[in-house]
C-alpha cells in the first residue's frame, strides 16, 4: 500500500492532551478534507451510548438527546451516531446500555453492506476503560465481554486493528463519502471522529492512525453521519444509537 505523504494540519492549535482535560471538538484539515475529532478519557470522562428515551422511543436526534440530558442535570460535550441501524432505528448488531443487552451480537458475515465487511467489531465501554473488539473474538469470549460491557455498540468494518489498516481498503479507491468512526490510541483514549467531506476508507483510516495515533478503529456509518456540536448536527435523517461524552451541570 502506498504511503500517504500529506500530513494533517490542525486548524485549531492543540496542546498535547492532558489527563483530566475536558473533552472538546477539534478541527483538522487532511488532504482537502475537514475532519472533526472529540477526544475523551474513559478513566475520567463520562462516555455513554444512548438509544431510547424513558418512554422507550428512539431519541433519534442530538437535539432530543441533549434535552434529555439537560433534564437530568447533564451537559452534552460532544456526540456522534453510533453505528449502522435498520429502518426502525434499531442497531443492526450488539447494543448494550447499563450492562443490559438490548440487541444481540450479529455474527453474520456473508451479507451486503459496510456493516458486514470483514472484520467488523464492537466498541465496548467497561468500568473506566474502552475496547474495540473483533466480532469473532467477542463471540468466542462472550461471557467475559458481556460481563465487561457497561455500554457497547457493534458496527463495521474495523478500520484499524493493532495499528494495521484493514487490508480490504484500497488506497486508490474512488469511493469517497462522509464517514465517522470511533478509535482508541495506545493510552486508551477514545476519539469520536468524522470526515465532514467525502473521503475513502483507506484515507480516513490513515488519518486516524498516522495523525490521531489510533491503534484500533471501528467504522460507524457513512453519508448520514453527523457530529455534535456543529452547524449541521441536527440536519439529516434520524439516527439509531448515539455515543456521547457528557458532564454533570456542576462539573464532573
Amino acid at each position: 500500500m502506498r504511503r500517504l505523504l500529506c500530513a494533517a494540519l490542525a486548524l485549531a492549535a492543540a496542546a498535547p492532551w492532558q489527563s483530566g482535560q475536558a473533552a472538546e471538538l477539534k478541527q483538522y484539515q487532511y488532504r482537502q478534507v475537514s475532519i472533526s475529532a472529540c477526544r475523551a478519557d474513559p478513566r475520567t470522562d463520562t462516555i455513554r451510548t444512548y438509544w431510547k428515551d424513558a418512554a422507550g422511543q428512539p431519541l433519534a436526534t442530538f437535539a432530543r438527546l441533549d434535552a434529555m440530558l439537560r433534564a437530568q442535570g447533564q451537559e452534552m460535550l460532544c456526540a456522534t451516531n453510533a453505528g449502522i441501524y435498520d429502518k426502525q432505528l434499531q442497531p443492526l448488531g450488539l447494543y448494550v446500555e447499563r450492562g443490559s443487552v438490548l440487541r444481540k451480537l450479529n455474527t453474520r458475515k456473508n451479507a451486503y453492506g459496510n456493516f458486514y465487511m470483514q472484520p467488523n467489531g464492537v466498541f465496548v465501554l467497561g468500568e473506566r476503560q474502552a475496547y474495540i473488539v473483533e466480532t469473532s473474538d467477542y463471540a468466542a469470549q462472550s461471557t467475559l465481554w458481556d460481563a465487561t460491557a457497561r455500554y457497547a455498540t457493534q458496527s463495521g468494518p474495523l478500520m484499524i486493528v493493532a495499528g494495521k489498516i484493514n487490508a480490504r481498503f484500497d488506497p486508490d479507491s474512488m469511493n469517497a463519502v462522509v464517514r465517522n468512526a470511533v478509535c482508541l490510541d495506545s493510552a486508551g483514549m477514545v476519539t469520536l471522529a468524522i470526515a465532514r467531506n467525502p473521503i475513502s476508507f483507506h484515507d480516513f483510516a490513515s488519518f486516524l492512525r498516522d495523525e490521531l495515533k489510533c491503534t484500533d478503529a471501528l467504522y460507524l456509518d457513512g453519508s448520514i453521519s453527523r457530529i455534535y456540536p456543529s452547524l449541521e448536527a441536527n440536519m439529516g435523517p434520524a439516527f439509531g444509537a448515539m455515543i456521547a461524552v457528557v458532564k454533570n451541570a456542576g462539573g464532573k
